[in-house]
């Protein structure tokens, strides 16, 4: 086997740790609810303190792989999320658990932006749709798995086995990648801008908080309109800064370049409109219709296991006849998934929603690998490690927007449709399906941008390109 492929393998192992980790979690909150005598508000910061803690890392651990190299930040990364694991898996209160939540969340994200940035730098134009792909489909597993493994783990054993099963397996995966990754010389030229890192944490931070709680506290609470205006202040000082860094942490040069300024807004809209139903599909196969966690779980695993078909040809036509074609064929396939959604009654029969999730899986799965190709290819070989980390924090905040969006949509409309004798299935499955419009009419906006992004490479002033067109530093492995 070619050594880029080794690669390949052990990006994959930890693309479909991270993502799994954070699908298996919620199936297992009731039990730890109950375990630690804790209210649903308490129990909930599991997940959040997780999401908010990637969501505001991942472009820092995206810059210090340029740094560090790839290979250090990847490693350490997965030793953090290893250790952390087991103590979760240890955690004798909700305050201790949270906390080493907290601290996997770190190595996840380090796991998270090193993976495509290692794929950008291995393979070359010809193949890389095809690798990133191939990748889309650890994590496809990872949210499907995730619900399925968790409820069984929790049911058998206990809550406790769904991190320690981390620990022999992490482990296998960080000797193999310390194996198959190539050594890598640091970036002695480089430095890490600690301001600009400081600054980008805390007003992401505060954005997803204000958007993950905003329904909870009310989005004209104090406490939101804080968070939302922490977020442009500091967002501005940060913007500022980066200006004026002669090294900063994320180089604004790099939004002129297209491909990249535009396929970051395409990540951002089509994953506002995913996660919108992702979100809320559970409520309505619940609530609405009386399935089990499990059965919803279940349900819902059309739309991975789509995106895991779809994803590695979607990649390889993307290597043969550029981005724009497949990835805008993606986000209109998954608008029309969005709209078919709203015609989905409350009395459906199973194959009435298993063809829309489909459609929607289909859809992601031919946006993602093309999208990720051209953005990470689109920037100079030493920049790739910001382009990757930007790009997942992009997916992040795609997620937490139409999360927010979508929880605001049918809490404003659930009054108006629950009137006179409605029962409360058919008002909620009304209010869903409005959601489902907005979340359409966002996604649509992703058709455009997929559209004019254009498909060729742009460099950076003064970006040697390397005899032979190579995009990435040093030799590729083979």
């Amino acid at each position: 086997m070619q050594r880029k492929w080794l690669i390949l393998s052990t990006v994959s192992l930890g693309s479909l740790m991270s993502t799994l980790d954070g699908s298996i979690v919620n199936i297992a909150l009731p039990a730890i609810q109950t375990d630690f005598r804790i209210d649903l508000t308490t129990v909930e910061w599991v997940v959040v303190a997780y999401l908010l803690v990637v969501g505001s890392r991942l472009l820092p651990v995206g810059r210090l792989g340029e740094v560090a190299t790839f290979k250090r930040v990847y490693l350490i990364g997965f030793a953090v999320f290893t250790l952390a694991s087991v103590t979760c898996g240890l955690a004798p209160n909700e305050g201790w658990l949270i906390a080493s939540r907290t601290v996997q969340a770190i190595g996840a994200a380090a796991i998270m932006a090193m993976g495509p940035a290692v794929i950008a730098r291995t393979f070359g134009p010809s193949e890389r749709g095809r690798a990133l792909g191939l990748n889309g489909v650890s994590v496809s597993l990872g949210l499907s798995l995730g619900p399925a493994i968790g409820g069984v783990l929790t049911q058998v054993a206990s809550w406790r086995s769904i991190f320690l099963i981390n620990a022999p397996i992490g482990l296998i995966a960080i000797l193999w990648a310390w194996r198959v990754l190539p050594a890598e010389g640091r970036g002695h030229d480089q430095s890490f801008d600690l301001r600009g890192a400081a600054l980008s944490g805390i007003a992401l931070f505060a954005l997803l908080l204000a958007l993950s709680e905003g329904q909870t506290w009310g989005w004209t609470s104090p406490l939101t309109l804080l968070l939302l205006a922490a977020f442009a202040v500091i967002g501005a000082a940060f913007v500022l800064a980066e200006r004026s860094s002669a090294q900063p942490l994320l180089d604004l040069a790099l939004f002129r370049i297209r491909p990249f300024s535009f396929g970051l807004a395409s990540v951002v809209v089509a994953f506002a409109g995913m996660f919108t139903a992702t979100f809320l599909l559970p409520f309505l196969l619940e609530q609405g219709r009386g399935f089990d966690p499990i059965e919803a779980g279940l349900l819902l695993t059309p739309v991975p296991i789509s995106m895991a078909f779809v994803a590695p040809f979607s990649g390889s036509i993307s290597d043969r006849i550029g981005p724009a074609v497949p990835a805008s064929v993606g986000i209109v396939l998954m608008v029309l998934g969005l709209l078919s959604l709203t015609q989905l009654a409350v009395d459906f029969t199973l194959p009435d929603l298993i063809w829309r999730l489909v459609l929607l899986g289909v859809g992601q799965g031919l946006f993602m690998s093309p999208n990720s190709s051209a953005v990470l290819g689109s920037v100079p070989g030493r920049r790739v490690g910001t382009a990757s980390g930007t790009l997942a924090q992009m997916r992040v905040t795609g997620q937490a927007l139409g999360i927010a969006l979508s929880a605001a949509i049918v809490a404003t409309r659930m009054p108006v449709h629950l009137v006179g004798s409605v029962p409360q299935s058919v008002a909620l499955a009304d209010a869903i399906h409005d959601a489902f419009t907005v979340a359409a009419a966002v996604c649509a906006i992703g058709i455009v941008t997929s559209l004019v992004r254009g498909s060729g490479r742009r460099h950076l002033p003064n970006e040697r390109v390397p005899a032979g067109g190579a995009t990435s530093p040093g030799p590729a492995a083979d």
